[in-house]
């Protein structure tokens, strides 16, 4: 990667996280649909910087769809359904997941790989990405999957409430 791909992608990063922190900090909904929006970009010019054009209209459709959903009248808080044992586990877990990827960062080094492919370069993206950081991958991959079980089950509780 040479130094205005880095650039790009550290700048883009510093955007997404700063627009993730503003979505949990903010207390206006309409401000926390616009942070979400910020993230939205900062991931998209990560994968633009990484040349994986389609993974970042990918990523600015799907975090977008959600900023606007958050900024919206109808979005209501989900009511967390489960006790303060389930969240101090989940806390713990959370916290085990990012010593596993603090090491996994710390144990990896930058991989040269050619893009084949130009701007659309996914395949490319997808080498590098299993090539050096195959744990990281998978845990963000497990992460995904727990988040999916958890909103499926908090949507199963409260549908059968009513």
């Amino acid at each position: 990667m040479d130094s205005l791909h880095a650039i790009g992608f550290f700048l883009s990063a510093a955007v997404s996280v700063a627009g993730g922190l503003s979505v949990a900090f903010l207390a206006n909904r309409s401000m926390r649909g616009l942070a979400l929006g910020a993230v939205a970009l900062g991931v998209a010019g990560m994968y633009v910087s990484l040349s994986a054009g389609f993974a970042a209209m990918v990523a600015l459709v799907c975090y977008g769809a959600c900023a606007l959903v958050l900024a919206g009248s109808a979005y209501r808080a989900v009511v967390p359904t489960v006790g303060a044992r389930w969240h101090q586990l989940g806390a713990v877990g959370a916290a085990a997941l990012m010593v596993v990827l603090a090491y996994a960062a710390y144990r990896g080094d930058f991989a040269f790989n050619l893009f084949f492919g130009g701007l659309f370069g996914s395949a490319a993206l997808g080498r590098l990405f299993f090539v050096h950081d195959v744990l990281a991958v998978e845990a963000v991959a497990a992460l995904v999957l727990v988040a999916l079980v958890g909103a499926t089950l908090a949507w199963r509780a409260r549908d059968r409430s009513r």
